[in-house]
């Protein structure tokens, strides 16, 4: 006789929200972090975090998307408040303009934890979600 071999049991096949808040995480935060460093280049990460995972869950998608055009958005500001800077004071409101991001990006990853949607203020949309 013959014994049937019992079919696999496959414990999870959904998406890993833990890794998916932690993509969303950095690409919220990496964005003003990075103007530190990298002043008109911290677009580069949520680019590369929006390309590698904009396909598992439309919340995620929605908050890379978001975060993606938030960088690029102060990328482009942050041009502006150069040219400021040689006019008049330029450098108060690149630093205002810094913090008011940075606290946007917190509370987008609040929403992100929460499974909230959430749309940065004053954001150009150069990438649909």
């Amino acid at each position: 006789m013959e014994e049937q071999r019992p079919e696999p049991v496959i414990l999870s096949q959904g998406t890993n929200s833990n890794r998916n808040i932690g993509n969303g995480t950095a690409s919220h935060l990496c964005g003003p972090l990075l103007n530190l460093v990298f002043p008109y280049f911290s677009w580069v990460v949520p680019l590369i975090l929006y390309s590698t995972n904009s396909d598992e869950d439309p919340i995620l998608k929605h908050h890379l998307t978001q975060s993606l055009n938030a960088s690029i958005t102060f990328s482009l500001a942050l041009l502006v408040h150069t040219v400021l800077m040689f006019v008049c004071l330029g450098f108060i409101t690149a630093l205002a303009h810094w913090i008011m991001y940075l606290l946007w990006s917190v509370n987008a990853n609040n929403a992100l934890k929460a499974r909230q949607m959430y749309n940065y203020p004053f954001t150009i949309n150069f990438v649909s979600p």
